[in-house]
């Protein structure tokens, strides 16, 4: 009972407001309530051990929740209220004054009056049950407390088919994964996604074994995200066991280049990131074994993110030396991946893909101060050339308009995935839809460019609306890969605002990319950076 993740998130949210005074959400329980809450643990142990108990117990809106077990019917009234829990030997009753339920004998088998915790996963060897699916629990978010969502038996049905696929699809591909997976994933708990293609999943220290979710049809995509959080929890429970972090000295936390994020990101999340995709790279790998393009992509794109983020730890400060050895446990381990060949059209779309996750970063974080822009907008009035040292870039608050990326890497996944969706969803948008399958921000020159077809997919960039990512667009379109919009896209973009602040009409993106580029530099290596088969030193 106390392995339920859901008692971690009570306890550790408990703890924090009766020591240190944290400030509660408005949803959360009253003071009263969370402390008594644990009469639920007790009246818990006592079902689960055949013992005698009379208890009062306080109730979210009437549903007595009972940890590891699942929660009753509504038996009281109110949003919360106390009920009565009495277990003996001829079972266990739950009263309140909107009614009672006698409990089942069998506690995994729904009855009329009580929800139990569905399984889901498989039964690991020593543990006495399999991972559940927690729709149930008040304290399964992460943020705040929620509801029962009762969710009907062919829902359930569907969310077990599906774990236990990605289950065995792990067993038998990669056996390692398989391991950590059902060793550490206790509970699931289901949310919603805009889009089938894109799983979201979170997970945090003080539920330890415990995954939010969202369904998908997509056995692969399920492995590797149980696979991703896993490996979460298992450097969280390390670092519970010995630092991985130097303590923070005063001042901003250091942040830095996570290239499967959109912010930057501090050291922590550097670290577990990297060790997340490690192991997500490793399953694609084996999957490739199926000749499957798809499997070929994503471990392309996988293993340049995990090697910028291994560069980046590598030469960091402020890993402990524990946090040092897992990065060089992950470099050595990952070693004979950099140079395995990709190809095909698997290939070209995750150099796309690497390319335009790293441009795209660089303009929705990066920024140029004012005055180094103004410099360069007064050579380019003068008819100058640009200096022969570009102004350095620094990371900033202030995002520029349409510099949010993702769409071309989700567009990529879905041609390798599912020719005739893919084929459907870019005639949507070129009929003007929006957001098609959930794809966020998708426009129809990115399918176009996905498609590999480079002269619609520039034209319809250049008709677009002055923003961050049509502009990348057009560099990933262009024939020559080295341009500035992709390298440097934060300096064309600074440039841009420079002139206009001078009430200067800009030419275009690519004439102010072509003027900043027009000189001869040692920048031949910097502009090849982000490309998935070259990489940094």
């Amino acid at each position: 009972m106390l392995q339920d993740p859901a008692v971690g998130a009570w306890a550790f949210r408990l703890l924090r407001q009766l020591a240190h005074g944290a400030v509660a959400a408005p949803s959360d329980a009253p003071s009263w309530a969370g402390a008594t809450m644990l009469g639920s643990l007790a009246a818990a142990a006592a079902v689960r051990a055949g013992a005698r108990c009379s208890l009062r117990v306080p109730a979210r809106g009437g549903r007595l929740w009972l940890p590891s077990l699942g929660v009753t019917g509504a038996v009281g009234r109110g949003d919360w209220t106390v009920v009565g829990v009495e277990s003996g030997h001829d079972g266990t009753v739950v009263y309140g004054d909107g009614g009672s339920v006698r409990m089942p004998e069998d506690l995994t088998v729904r009855a009329e009056g009580w929800s139990p915790l569905p399984e889901v996963g498989h039964t690991v060897p020593g543990t006495s049950r399999a991972a559940v699916l927690d729709h149930l629990s008040p304290y399964r978010d992460f943020r705040s407390l929620r509801d029962a969502t009762d969710l009907s038996a062919p829902e359930v049905e569907e969310w077990r088919s599906q774990f236990r696929r990605a289950y065995e699809l792990l067993r038998f591909t990669d056996t390692t994964a398989y391991r950590v997976v059902a060793g550490t994933v206790r509970s699931v708990v289901p949310v919603e996604t805009a889009s089938g293609l894109h799983i979201v999943s979170a997970s945090v220290p003080d539920a330890y074994g415990a995954i939010t979710m969202s369904f998908s049809s997509d056995t692969s995509s399920m492995a590797a995200t149980l696979i991703h959080e896993a490996r979460h929890q298992l450097l969280t429970a390390l670092g519970d066991l010995t630092p991985l972090f130097v303590p923070a000295r005063e001042g901003p936390e250091p942040l830095y280049f996570a290239p499967w994020r959109e912010d930057p990101r501090p050291l922590r999340g550097l670290l577990f990131g990297a060790h997340a995709f490690a192991g997500m790279t490793a399953f694609w790998r084996e999957r490739r074994r199926d000749g499957d393009p798809r499997a070929d992509f994503e471990f392309a794109l996988h293993r340049w993110q995990l090697r910028m983020a291994l560069v980046t730890l590598r030469s960091a400060v402020g890993l402990t030396e524990t946090g040092g050895r897992i990065v060089t446990a992950l470099t050595e381990r990952a070693a004979e991946w950099w140079h395995e060949p990709v190809r095909g059209p698997a290939a070209r779309l995750a150099d796309l893909c690497c390319r335009d996750t790293r441009a795209t970063w660089r303009a929705a974080n990066l920024g140029v101060a004012e005055t180094a822009a103004d410099a360069l907008a007064q050579r380019w009035l003068d008819g100058r050339p640009p200096p022969t040292e570009l102004p350095a870039a620094r990371i900033t608050t202030v995002r520029p308009p349409g510099a949010r990326g993702g769409a071309r890497t989700w567009l990529a996944r879905l041609r390798l995935a599912d020719r005739n969706a893919f084929s459907k969803v870019r005639a949507e948008l070129e009929a003007g839809a929006h957001n098609p399958q959930g794809i966020p921000r998708a426009s129809a020159a990115d399918a176009a460019l996905v498609a590999e077809d480079r002269d619609e997919a520039m034209a319809g960039y250049r008709e677009a609306e002055p923003a961050a990512a049509a502009w990348i667009g057009i560099g990933l379109a262009a024939e020559h890969d080295d341009t500035l919009l992709v390298e440097r896209p934060e300096l064309v973009l600074a440039l841009h605002s420079a002139l206009l602040r001078r009430e200067v009409m800009p030419p275009g993106p690519e004439g102010l990319a072509d003027w900043l580029g027009a000189r001869p530099d040692d920048r031949t290596v910097r502009r090849r950076a982000g490309r998935c088969r070259s990489w940094p030193v």
